[in-house]
């Protein structure tokens, strides 16, 4: 069988089979399996032209950073940035194969007091840490806490991807408030470093849709995270 008869043979058993299913069962929404079969769940990159553009051997560094006045474990930028970076470097899908380094935060640590930290530009940033893009990320509100009794984290952040060279901003998105779990889970069951931790790695996996193709399903059932213990 040649190679085209085969793919019209595949094409019209998927085809047969959603029709099988639609007429059995009534649902609209099994007409929508061939497309699920062939291209998968994933929904594409929310800025996915704009990450194209990132040269390929570019160095990225992602910088998150608040006025919050959140400090020890309390403080997410760095368990944010390691999250972002942990996340997009492990999704990110490009066809062209490049290859990217990443910056670890602890380098901007390293450079930067606290003061000169949060008043310098995410472009002057990357520039001094040997970066060619910057994922810039403010954090306008974090809690983890639903109450004395309950956690629940709540954040909201904006997102920037900064071309170092040219000195400009390639995107600006200020995301939809986040809360995660959707229902909040007794204190007495997690330790707060250990739930602050969790709530991070969601974080990261909103913001990395902005990068990296996403499941857009992934987000229900969230509850299934903590079961009862």
């Amino acid at each position: 069988m040649t190679n085209a008869r085969s793919k019209l043979l595949t094409l019209t058993l998927i085809a047969l089979s959603s029709l099988t299913l639609l007429s059995a069962s009534g649902c609209a929404g099994a007409l929508m399996m061939p497309y699920y079969l062939i291209y998968g769940t994933d929904s594409p990159a929310i800025h996915q032209n704009e990450v194209k553009e990132i040269k390929k051997g570019s160095k990225i560094v992602v910088v998150c950073r608040s006025n919050l006045n959140l400090f020890g474990a309390a403080n997410p930028n760095a368990d944010l940035a390691t999250g972002i970076t942990c996340v997009v470097s492990k999704n990110l899908k490009d066809k062209k194969k490049k290859k990217l380094e990443w910056i670890p935060f602890t380098k901007v640590e390293e450079m930067f007091d606290e003061e000169e930290f949060n008043s310098t530009s995410f472009e002057k940033i990357g520039a001094k840490v040997g970066a060619d893009y910057v994922i810039g990320v403010e954090i306008d509100s974090f809690e983890t806490r639903h109450s004395t009794q309950f956690y629940q984290g709540s954040a909201k952040v904006l997102v920037r991807l900064v071309d170092v060279e040219k000195q400009e901003t390639m995107f600006r998105e200020s995301l939809p408030q986040f809360t995660y779990p959707p229902t909040p889970v007794p204190t007495s069951d997690y330790d707060e470093v250990e739930f602050q931790k969790l709530f991070i790695v969601k974080l990261s996996k909103v913001i990395a849709t902005l990068f990296c193709p996403y499941d857009p399903h992934e987000q229900y059932a969230q509850d299934s995270d903590f079961p009862e213990r």
